[in-house]
């Protein structure tokens, strides 16, 4: 769907750049080359995450972690020497998506592969054209963007915040902020630097924005299923530790619980989770599921057996975490658990006790 539409806006700017009056061809022109140089490095980089060493290398965090961040680093970099070879030339200057390169790798991958990128995108942007008139500032403002990308990653990573869409649009915005004043101070003459910016500005800013949106969650989408998959096989060996450490516990329970016309002893490890309804709760097993007359807060008091096995994980929810199955992003960019029940319930957390969920289970 998403190749479709960007073929459908090709189609139209193709057909637009048929237009050829004055600034707005030229604007046209520059918005046609630009979006092609984005469907170029949007179809490598769909090839080059289909390939397990690639996709493996992204989430490296072992011991050839450092080496896989320069790999990657020089991979971010080839984008960068891609963009630079495939766009045109507008009065000296190289309109292109460098910026795609640099900042998708500092943000997604960390300092090392932000740096690397901006490194290989800079040289290789001074030697493809040494004596034009944009090649240092061009150069230069490609270096920048690698430490801007590390430097906001770091950031983020002290913080534990995940971008949204908006303020990565505002990232790619500045980046492109800083190239413009870049041009503006290292051009000369100073008339040809205000010609080039207010030519280039605008569709750099706009295109680059909506490509880095593309190209990011390509990348983001592969590292968060290879990071899912690292976490849900560190959660089936730890749940299978904990039951066999639960075996030599004493037991919580069990509990009388109704069943039609007689009552029903349910031992604490058969209980999966309990709902919180109206002023009682239900408790659900593996595949029957009983009302109770007691809240939640009456439940956590019960279950209580000093090993974190039940932990009230929303406040409509308790879990018993032995009994989940797998950890889901929602869409929140949050976690949500999946419990090995019949039905596979999926049961959202609360940021509130993400952190502990997730120091649970050693993630």
């Amino acid at each position: 769907m998403m190749m479709g539409v960007l073929h459908r806006f090709l189609q139209l700017v193709a057909w637009g750049r048929k237009i050829r009056l004055g600034k707005r061809g030229l604007f046209m022109e520059l918005c046609y080359n630009m979006v092609i140089n984005i469907g170029l490095l949007v179809l490598i980089a769909i090839t080059l995450t289909k390939i397990p060493l690639v996709e493996h290398t992204l989430c490296d965090e072992g011991g050839q972690a450092t080496v896989g961040r320069f790999v990657l680093g020089a991979i971010f970099g080839g984008f960068c020497i891609v963009s630079t070879c495939t766009g045109g030339v507008v009065q000296g200057a190289i309109p292109n998506t460098r910026v795609l390169g640099v900042l998708a790798g500092g943000l997604l991958c960390g300092p090392i592969v932000g740096i690397t990128a901006g490194v290989i995108g800079a040289v290789h942007r001074f030697l493809f054209d040494p004596h034009g008139v944009t090649t240092f500032a061009c150069a230069f403002s490609t270096l920048l963007e690698g430490f801007f990308a590390a430097g906001i990653y770091q950031f983020l990573k002290k913080k534990n915040h995940t971008l949204r869409w908006t303020e990565l649009l505002l990232i790619t915005a500045a980046a492109e902020a800083v190239h413009m004043v870049n041009l503006l101070i290292f051009v000369k003459p100073f008339a040809l630097a205000v010609d080039i910016v207010k030519t280039l500005t605008v569709p750099m800013v706009i295109i680059n924005s909506i490509g880095m949106l593309l190209f990011f969650s390509i990348f983001k989408d592969v590292y968060m299923m290879q990071m899912l998959e690292a976490d849900n096989e560190r959660l089936e060996i730890l749940n299978n530790d904990l039951i066999e450490k639960s075996k030599a516990k004493p037991k919580v329970g069990p509990f009388g619980l109704q069943a039609g016309d007689h009552t029903e002893l349910v031992e604490a490890d058969n209980i999966y989770y309990i709902e919180a309804i109206h002023k009682g709760a239900k408790v659900y097993c593996k595949d029957k599921s009983f009302y109770s007359n007691e809240p939640l807060v009456e439940w956590e008091k019960k279950l209580d057996s000093g090993d974190n096995t039940f932990v009230r994980i929303h406040r409509s929810y308790i879990a018993n975490l032995t009994k989940g199955e797998s950890l889901q992003p929602d869409a929140n960019n949050g976690y949500a658990l999946c419990m090995k029940d019949e039905n596979h319930t999926i049961i959202p957390i609360s940021r509130k006790v993400i952190h502990e969920i997730r120091d649970y289970y050693s993630m």
